[in-house]
């Protein structure tokens, strides 16, 4: 039988994964470029996985998304068409593949559930990602049902935890503000929030989704997808809260207008989770920001303490 495969390996859920399966085949950039049908054929026939957890994507923040909704298209496409079409070749009985809540489209009046994926177009700001993860959603239900394999898909709202992108200008959220706290901490620079600070998100700790991931890959799942969200949501402000209380920060906290903040709210609302995944439970906000901060710490002064050691040479 043959390993299990991740693609996307040295990304933030990637990582994740990793710390729970170190046995398992991990594709990243370096390995060549998964938007390239050949080299993903040739990956894949010396690998010969027995399962395939898909991560790998182009991604970003709101900002980068709304400025390059093209790129960010055509980039996952390709490299999603790619991926599924090697594994369809080899008859990879088992596969997950990451969505993203960026796919579907939101109302001021419900949550969205799992029903409501292909039913109209996703917000305008990332419609490019957006796209590209419903057309990987509709891959991976056609080869389910006319190859006879079980292939499904997960849609985490957005993910935080160790390894993720701290980028205060092209990072997601939370990665950003545990940057932009850290510089007010430590500098005296001005802890800037982008937007009022009243926007809605929903937000899950990486290590859960890995458990899931690797639970959804051994067993029999049905082709249509699962959305991963633990709670409602919070706001923007709270979550902004919550890591200057993680990080020990006292200062104020700016909320800049003037910056993207997408739609108001953004809320998911899972129909299927329970009944397919009974026993999962989540790691609440506040724990899982604290494990990050900690992360984000030890890793950011080991970097400042390599620095000193190189200026010293």
């Amino acid at each position: 039988m043959g390993p299990l495969l991740v693609t996307g390996g040295t990304g933030l859920l990637g990582s994740a994964i990793r710390r729970i399966r170190p046995d398992a085949v991990f594709l990243s950039r370096v390995d060549g470029d998964l938007r390239e049908r050949s080299v993903v054929r040739r990956l894949f026939e010396q690998i010969r996985p027995a399962q395939i957890l898909h991560l790998a994507g182009l991604v970003g923040g709101v900002k980068a998304n709304a400025t390059h909704n093209n790129q960010f298209l055509e980039d996952n496409a390709l490299l999603n068409t790619a991926v599924l079409g090697a594994a369809r070749t080899l008859r990879v009985p088992k596969l997950v593949a990451m969505l993203s809540s960026c796919a579907f489209p939101l109302f001021p009046d419900r949550a969205t559930t799992e029903k409501d994926l292909q039913s109209e177009l996703p917000y305008g700001g990332n419609a490019g990602y957006g796209s590209a993860k419903r057309l990987l959603d509709l891959h991976v239900r056609l080869a389910a049902r006319e190859e006879g394999l079980c292939w499904t898909t997960l849609t985490p709202v957005t993910m935080y935890g160790p390894h993720d992108s701290f980028d205060p200008e092209r990072g997601h959220v939370v990665g950003s503000l545990i940057r932009r706290c850290w510089e007010a901490h430590t500098k005296g620079t001005p802890y800037v929030v982008w937007g009022s600070g009243l926007a809605v998100r929903q937000f899950v700790f990486v290590d859960d989704v890995a458990r899931l991931a690797l639970e959804a890959v051994a067993v029999d799942l049905p082709p249509e997808t699962t959305i991963v969200a633990p709670d409602a949501g919070v706001t923007i402000r709270t979550l902004a809260e919550t890591i200057a209380q993680a990080m020990g920060y006292e200062g104020p906290i700016l909320f800049d207008r003037s910056q993207p903040e997408g739609v108001l709210v953004k809320r998911l609302q899972s129909e299927t989770l329970i009944r397919r995944f009974p026993a999962y439970w989540f790691t609440p906000l506040q724990v899982g920001i604290e494990a990050t901060v900690r992360w984000f710490r030890t890793q950011h002064l080991a970097e400042e303490t390599v620095s000193c050691g190189d200026a010293s040479l």
